[in-house]
């Protein structure tokens, strides 16, 4: 009987572990839990314990202090460390200091329960003691071949299918840290041959044959490198540059080479995102094919995490749902998936579409309807300020008596009709939402002088701002 120390910061983690995971199916048993490092070298002073799963990330004594000392003080006591995708440097040192194996968190909260324990159990049992020497460790193990395959899912959803199962005697595609990241490793017999290909030990699926979920990797020049350490950077670079590779064809693997995988990439800098965020929320790109070009070569150079993509896309889908939603009936929408770049691509052209359709006559060019949405968006955006016709049309390069013209044409109203009618619309929502004083309204809604907004916008709605306050409160 094998006896388990979990050790976690948090309790949920450790009572979901406790509780769910079919220990006496392999042959092991909870002897304790413990909330940090310090916690757990107390409890196995005065316990027995063969396997010791830690968190990396806790406070009061990390995972990595932990093992440090554990190797130290209990040289035959196994190691898995849990982990998450960002612990990457975390799992190497948790390697090279003898842990036995990872676990992806991501992996429990799919169930794959049977399969972390019984490769668990096999590597205590190989290993004869649970010390692992970097020599001979199950998860330092080097890849036999010249070059190695993967699969990489598109979707955190997608599942294994049977084509993903290789023939009798062929290998097996390896998964420890995270199902969504399956690494060949051909049978015994031949991990002696040259995997420069398929048909020389590699895989016999071929890449346009596989279900639309999965992409396949090849990665050069791989031969001797830990199998465990390729595979926690295929799983970074599926978490990273991945999305932005994947053009969404599956007719050849995506070519990688061994020190692409190794390198580290440089994360854009704070202003190189706000100055691509201003680009994408000035609209411009909507109607003017320069800028659209440059703004998809922004946001693929970037690289952001696809979250991080998302959020920009709300914020712009939120930004021009607010300014040109009196313009238009259309809505503008969040993309259903962003599985890969491709999917970016469509959604831009998408939104461009939707945006044509909706901001202007047929018979007007993008050039003008992007002028006139860029006017738009200008009175929305300086609402307080003192705004003219004259002074907008020579901003959006439109001359005075043609920039009233095609402005009424693509909005229905008059430069200052629409500039009047959002004031008040505006007007409307501050006296509902808040409590504001009129005066401070006013001046927000581009009046200097109180008595001309009250006037105004009695004209507009039939009531005085305190009248409307009132009523809407009553009502």
């Amino acid at each position: 009987m094998i006896h388990v120390l979990i050790v976690d910061d948090d309790n949920l983690v450790r009572k979901g572990l406790i509780t769910a995971m079919p220990w006496d199916d392999f042959g092991m048993r909870i002897a304790g839990e413990a909330a940090n490092g310090e916690k757990a070298l107390e409890f196995l002073a005065s316990h027995r314990v063969e396997l010791l799963i830690t968190d990396l990330a806790m406070p009061v004594m990390s995972g990595i202090e932990l093992l440090r000392t554990v190797r130290e003080r209990y040289p035959d006591l196994a190691v898995a460390v849990l982990t998450l995708h960002q612990d990457f440097e975390y799992i190497q040192e948790a390697l090279r200091l003898g842990a036995i194996d990872y676990i992806a968190k991501v992996q429990l909260e799919k169930e794959h329960f049977g399969e972390v324990l019984g490769r668990i159990r096999a590597r205590i049992v190989a290993g004869g003691s649970g010390r692992t020497k970097e020599s001979d460790a199950a998860p330092q193990e080097r890849f036999p071949g010249g070059d190695a395959y993967a699969l990489l899912a598109l979707r955190e959803q997608a599942e294994p299918e049977a084509v993903l199962l290789p023939a009798e005697g062929e290998g097996c595609w390896r998964a420890d840290i995270d199902s969504h990241v399956r690494l060949w490793l051909p049978a015994s017999e031949l991990t002696r041959q040259d995997l420069t290909g398929y048909g020389s030990g590699g895989p016999s699926v071929q890449a346009e044959a596989l279900p639309p979920e999965w992409r396949m990797v090849r990665v050069r020049h791989a031969a001797g490198e830990s199998v465990a350490e390729l595979q926690l950077r295929l799983n970074r670079y599926r978490q990273q540059d991945f999305f932005y590779d994947c053009d969404g064809g599956k007719k050849l693997p995506i070519e990688l080479d061994l020190e692409q995988l190794r390198a580290e990439r440089t994360a854009p800098s704070e202003r190189e995102i706000e100055e691509t965020q201003d680009m994408l929320f000035a609209f411009r790109w909507l109607h003017d094919e320069t800028s659209f070009a440059e703004l998809r070569r922004r946001l693929h150079a970037l690289r952001l995490p696809a979250e991080k993509l998302m959020q920009l896309f709300y914020g712009c889908t939120v930004e021009w749902n607010r300014i040109f939603r009196s313009v238009s009936d259309a809505r503008a929408a969040l993309p259903d998936k962003l599985a890969c770049w491709e999917d970016c691509a469509v959604w831009l052209d998408a939104f461009r579409e939707m945006s044509g359709a909706a901001s202007g006559r047929a018979h007007l060019s993008g050039e003008v309807s992007g002028s006139i949405m860029a006017a738009v968006k200008i009175v929305h955006d300086e609402l307080a300020l003192p705004l003219f016709a004259i002074d907008v049309a020579k901003r959006v390069n439109l001359s005075r008596s043609y920039f009233n013209q095609v402005f009424k044409e693509a909005v229905g109203y008059s430069f200052n009709e629409y500039l009047r009618k959002t004031r008040v619309d505006k007007a409307r929502e501050y006296l509902v939402q808040t409590k504001k004083p009129i005066q401070w309204i006013a001046e927000h809604t581009g009046y200097a002088d109180e008595k001309y907004f009250s006037r105004t916008f009695r004209e507009q709605t039939g009531m005085l701002p305190s009248e409307y306050r009132t009523r809407h409160r009553q009502g």
